[in-house]
């Protein structure tokens, strides 16, 4: 008998967009573990063949805006980012990365 593709999750990439949020939030870690944790987020997200991710870092003092600008900066899965983000998005509490198609 035959599998249905809905029966082989892995190999569906609908269902890999659909297991990974299109955002995160990285309000009230400490800067080493949202780095961490942005990093796995990434690659998970670039699994599911997602281009378009929003990572909300907050608004107050600016040292978690600033270490994951200088992250996305520096990573070889960020095409671009645009911060701030549109008021309907985050407006200045989030930045917005487009993950390059490779």
């Amino acid at each position: 008998m035959t599998e249905l593709p809905y029966e082989r999750r892995e190999e569906s990439r609908l269902y890999r967009q659909l297991s990974v949020s299109s955002e995160i939030n990285l309000r009230q870690l400490s800067i080493k573990v949202a780095m961490k944790n942005l990093d796995i987020y990434l690659m998970k997200a670039a699994n599911a063949g997602m281009v378009r991710v929003n990572i909300i870092h907050g608004r107050s003092g600016g040292d978690m805006r600033k270490a994951v600008h200088d992250y996305l900066s520096s990573h070889y899965m960020i095409e671009d980012f645009e911060y701030p983000a549109a008021p309907a998005e985050g407006g200045p509490g989030v930045t917005i990365a487009r993950l390059s198609r490779t």
